[in-house]
């Protein structure tokens, strides 16, 4: 028998909002605001927090957290994609083997975005902590990606928003509600019984000390050339 049952770890739920909130500061703190730079550095590194936040996550969170739970071969995803032209849809109680892929194209989008940040520079008052440390070379290739993975990222974005819509409002299943307080009509032994929020707390903080220690403690000192 189904009925309203927690799928949606706590934790969970606030890094995907934490994620929207912050790639949408971070496109305004550089296309929009001018002098907001220093801004869109911590957004950065608090989108790169969240991002090893996210990989840990999926191996030490409750179930449909974890990607041994959602994550799925070639074959499973194809045969779900057949489905969606069908009357008769297979349920999930987490991600289906389609919409699971946003999780990896996130984690390596963001977070290549996010650590090639680290080595960028807007040409005027900013640069990235570890950008004087790095080959001309290398700077550049890490400006290209910097600048390309937000591309590929507003696709990425685009195709989830469409496929929510979908879900939504042709398929009637409230994934958007979902999202917000965690729970789903499905049967109650496939949810999950506790969101291990003091698990989150402890590993986020072990996440804010390794940041702190990456952009301000671990920076490089260069050395500057002084000529009489």
């Amino acid at each position: 028998m189904q009925k309203r049952t927690l799928v949606w770890d706590l934790p969970l739920r606030i890094f995907h909002w934490a994620l929207v909130s912050l790639i949408f500061a971070q496109w305004l703190t550089a296309e929009v605001l001018e002098g907001y730079m220093d801004y869109h550095a911590v957004f950065g590194y608090t989108l790169l927090g969240l991002m090893i936040f996210r990989l840990l996550w999926g191996f030490v969170g409750p179930k449909h957290a974890r990607f041994n739970d959602f994550l799925r071969g070639p074959k499973a995803i194809w045969q779900y994609g057949q489905s969606l032209f069908s009357r008769h849809q297979p349920t999930y109680t987490g991600h289906n083997p389609l919409g699971a892929l946003i999780v990896p194209a996130i984690l390596i989008v963001v977070g290549t975005q996010a650590v090639s940040g680290l080595f960028t520079t807007d040409d005027v008052l900013f640069n990235g902590p570890y950008y004087p440390a790095i080959s001309s070379e290398l700077q550049g290739t890490m400006q290209w990606l910097h600048h390309k993975m937000f591309d590929v990222l507003l696709v990425i974005i685009a195709l989830h928003v469409l496929a929510i819509t979908s879900y939504q409002f042709l398929l009637k299943k409230p994934l958007i509600g979902a999202m917000f307080h965690g729970h789903k009509n499905v049967q109650s032994k496939s949810g999950i019984s506790s969101s291990r929020w003091p698990l989150a707390i402890v590993l986020a903080l072990i996440i804010f000390i390794f940041m702190y220690w990456l952009v301000v403690i671990a920076v490089p000192e260069i050395e500057l050339d002084y000529y009489y």
